[in-house]
């Protein structure tokens, strides 16, 4: 498997957690990308995992700009710290994350 391959499958990987997370259809993305929430999840999680990759996340999410995404990930970092059962939840995701990659 080529590394660029890996990648895409540890994107995949994280977006089908959290949407068996969030009981969401993992082919249907929208509704997760529509509650700020999930989508401050999503982003965080790609992030502490290493798939920033401008180009395959502005696949995963089109209707985003290079210029959104950054002040998403800014803004999920902001509620990381405040809130703290959106931190429980985050720490959670990342722990059923890190056993199945």
């Amino acid at each position: 498997m080529e590394y660029k391959d890996l990648k895409r499958y540890q994107y995949e990987k994280i977006i089908q957690i959290l949407c068996q997370y969030n009981n969401i259809d993992e082919n249907d993305i929208i509704p997760l990308l529509k509650d700020k929430e999930c989508k401050y999840l999503l982003l965080l999680l790609l992030k502490s995992n290493k798939c920033t990759d401008e180009i395959i996340l502005e696949e995963i999410m089109p209707s985003k700009t290079k210029t959104s995404i950054k002040y998403n990930f800014k803004k999920a970092e902001e509620k990381l710290y405040v809130n703290k059962d959106f931190r429980e939840k985050y720490f959670e995701i990342q722990k059923i994350i890190k056993e199945i990659i």
